[in-house]
Parts: structure tokens; sequence; C-alpha cells
């Protein structure tokens, strides 16, 4: 048995704030906020978000990419520098994307990224993913809504 699934049964026993091993863990991780806790699920939407800005035309840099993804609103919390820059070293490794550097600005050289026929093809699988969850989604929303109401 886990020292979590273990501090959670002593709570229980002791009649203290009822604890499940999410909340142990939760409350094992100080200093971080609930929101980027339960919403740090999202960020597998990163990728999606990013090859559907390529496939737009958008920004094609990843810092910008950031700001872009940021502005679609998909998660609660703003998405995390790092995660925008290992989606798009993942994708170019699988071949989805392309880069090349581009050097005709001022200052540093930056990565200029494009989608690929791979990428687009992913997109469409993406695309295909997130309506059946945002279907799901809504159904519960909708039934969980209505069994609150009741009461």
């Amino acid at each position: 048995m886990s020292v979590i699934w273990t501090e959670a049964i002593q709570l229980q026993a002791t009649n203290e704030q009822p604890a499940t091993p999410m909340v142990i863990a939760m409350r094992r991780r100080r200093g971080r906020k609930f929101e980027k806790v339960v919403m740090g699920k999202m960020s597998r939407l990163v990728e999606p978000a990013v090859l559907y800005l390529l496939g737009k035309g958008a920004a094609a840099h990843g810092y910008d990419l950031l700001d872009e993804v940021n502005n679609l609103g998909l998660t609660e919390t703003q998405v995390d520098p790092g995660a925008i820059y290992r989606t798009l070293r993942q994708l170019e490794a699988e071949g989805a994307v392309v880069s090349a550097w581009d050097t005709s600005g001022a200052g540093p050289a930056r990565r200029n990224y494009e989608l690929t026929e791979i990428g687009r093809a992913r997109l469409a699988s993406w695309i295909r993913v997130i309506a059946r969850r945002a279907e799901a989604m809504q159904r519960f929303a909708t039934e969980a809504d209505e069994l609150v109401s009741d009461e």
C-alpha cells in the first residue's frame, strides 16, 4: 500500500477532514494552486494547439506560438514556454513540423516552424479526438447540472 493511501486511511480513521489519495497528493504540492494541479492535464492540448496554429499560418517562432496558444484559452493557466519548445522538438523529430533558422531579423537567430503533411494528418486525428471528448464533456456537464439543479 502506498504512503499516500496509508495517510488517507489514517486521516479518515481519526475523523479528520476527509482525504482521498488525490487530496493528500495535492496537500504535498505545497505552493501550487489547485488549478495548476488539475489543469496540468490540459498540457496535452499544447500539441494540437501548436499544430492548429502552424496550420493556419500563425506565428512560426516558438515564443510567438506561446502567446497564440495562451490566447486560444484552452487552459485556465498560462502554458509553460518549455512545453511549447518540447512539443515543437518532438513534432519535428516525428516529421510533423520542419524548422529553419531565421537570421534575417535583429537579435539572435530564431527557428521558423512549418507544418508538414504528416502534421496535417496528426491535426486531423486530434480534431476527431477533441470533438468526441467535447461531446462527452458537454453530456456530462448537462447531466451533472441537472443533478445539482434538482436539489
